[in-house]
């Protein structure tokens, strides 16, 4: 009883022995990897150090190992100014994470805008205004724009003058007139008795005692 105890206590210590061993082996095999790796980066490194050596001679940059180091000290002095920053960027691409949204919608809504603009006409519109002031580059010198800047007060009197309701309505009836009224070559062929009949008309008098009385405020 006592030998099979020893035998198995025995067994116990070897299969610990042999977990100890390859955890070991485990050790060794990745000191032996992590040793190839820093070996690799220094030789990286190093041709990278070399290359960039070579490339700032080229260019003729001077380097000194005492700038190289006081960089070090910066950025080390700087690691606060550097989270902030990092801080910064990561704030504004939740931003923009946000508003992307909000962009995309103002992007559409102003495509529907614009499209339904033009559905009514309005690029038409401007399109005949530009022709419009074209024609008015054309008609109009630079002379005659001077002379309209130096007759302004005049002018702003005219505009002043039409913004009266009354002449306004005035010179809606002379226009409809003008534009309803043809020429009859037949009938508008009158004798002097037929133009004194009509003369003797309550509104002939009426318009005639009226431009008279324009004539006369003109002559003031």
């Amino acid at each position: 009883m006592e030998e099979k105890n020893i035998e198995q206590q025995i067994l116990q210590l070897d299969q610990k022995m042999d977990r100890l061993l390859e955890f070991v082996e485990q050790q060794n095999r990745k000191r032996e990897e992590i040793d190839d790796f820093v070996t690799d980066v220094s030789i990286v490194a190093k041709d990278a150090f070399k290359t960039s050596v070579v490339m700032l001679d080229k260019a003729q940059v001077e380097f000194d190992s005492c700038d190289f180091s006081c960089l070090i000290i910066k950025i080390l002095q700087n690691l606060d100014t550097f989270h902030e920053m990092l801080d910064m960027m990561e704030s504004a691409r939740d931003f923009m994470k946000d508003v992307t949204p909000i962009f995309h919608q103002v992007g559409l809504d102003a495509v529907n805008k614009m499209n339904e603009l033009d559905q009514k006409g309005y690029f038409d519109y401007i399109r005949q205004v530009s022709g419009l002031m074209d024609k008015w580059i054309q008609t109009f010198t630079v002379e005659d724009l001077r002379n309209i800047q130096d007759n302004m007060e005049n002018i702003a009197g005219i505009i002043r003058n039409l913004s009266d309701p009354d002449l306004l309505a005035t010179l809606n009836k002379v226009t409809k007139a003008v534009t309803e009224v043809k020429i009859n070559e037949d009938k508008d062929i009158l004798s002097f008795w037929q133009i004194f009949k009509q003369l003797r008309s309550k509104e002939i008098r009426k318009s005639i005692s009226y431009s008279l009385n324009v004539l006369k405020e003109i002559a003031k």
